[in-house]
């Protein structure tokens, strides 16, 4: 019995130990990077905690959400804002467009562009205020921003980023399946494959993907008919063939990264630009 006890505990040692590995490996603790700067960079002061940005094609203008989260975390009645930043001007400065304080409660995070056809944009945003998930949906209008509509629902379970492909139908990430609590540590650390992203076709949810690690960033092609969805934990992006009559959709390809990977942006020509937390201790931390 002791030598059966003995090589139990030697077997989980070392199953542990190799978990142990892998899971610093995929945290980046054993990564060395090397900072290199591709262009010109410069500070934009005023704006606070920004955790999205979409920039307009058309105008130039680019959308930020946040709100100062340690501020919220410590208890304070935080209200955030979507600023702008006209990329036109050298001198610029960010304008809170949603000043106004609709909603009263407003704790933005992911947010998407939408252009319709006849040229009218609507801008989606997912909203963690006032102890509850939702998506705002606001209508733009030159520099302003009209709230036009609340969406909320059981689907929006822990919403991340989302993308609108219609005045009011959009995909958006869950990236967690598990409440606060042992079962979302178990889900982080062992890096398990249960989140989702839903589809609302303007009046109701559906499960569009499912067994994805930690999706988080999402968009589309121009052209609406490629999908991408960043699987964090996976550090992977899915591509996805998209039918947008039926939103249909059909797994083309994966791109494995060095990193967690966050927000997707899709740039002109069609590449993407895509955030990764290389290091995710030292992003925790």
């Amino acid at each position: 019995m002791g030598s059966f006890i003995r090589w139990t505990l030697l077997l989980l040692l070392s199953a542990a130990g190799v978990w142990g590995y892998f899971f610093l490996d995929a945290a980046g603790v054993f990564l060395t990077l090397e900072p290199k700067v591709a262009g010109t960079c410069k500070a934009v002061t005023g704006v606070v905690g920004v955790e999205d940005l979409t920039i307009d094609p058309e105008t130039k203008i680019a959308y930020l959400s946040g709100y100062d989260r340690r501020a919220a975390f410590a208890g304070g009645a935080v209200r955030g804002a979507i600023w702008a930043y006209d990329l036109n001007t050298a001198e610029a400065q960010p304008v809170d467009l949603t000043a106004a304080g609709v909603p009263e409660a407003f704790r933005p995070h992911g947010l998407s562009l939408y252009t319709s056809a006849d040229g009218h944009k609507t801008l989606f945003v997912i909203n963690h205020g006032n102890d509850r998930q939702a998506v705002e949906i606001f209508d733009v209008d030159g520099a302003k921003l009209t709230h036009r509509r609340t969406v909320t629902g059981a689907a929006l379970f822990s919403p991340n980023d989302l993308v609108g492909v219609g005045p009011d139908s959009f995909f958006v990430t869950n990236d967690h399946a598990n409440a606060p609590g042992w079962r979302r540590t178990a889900e982080d650390y062992l890096r398990t494959r249960e989140t989702t992203v839903q589809y609302f076709d303007g009046q109701k949810f559906a499960t569009a993907l499912t067994g994805l690690g930690g999706s988080n960033g999402i968009n589309v092609s121009a052209d609406g008919r490629s999908l991408y969805v960043a699987a964090g934990s996976e550090h992977t992006v899915y591509v996805f063939d998209r039918d947008p009559d039926t939103n249909s959709l059909v797994q083309r390809s994966t791109v494995h990264l060095p990193g967690y990977v966050d927000n997707i942006e899709v740039l002109a020509n069609g590449d993407l630009l895509v955030g990764l937390h290389s290091k995710i201790f030292e992003f925790l931390g």
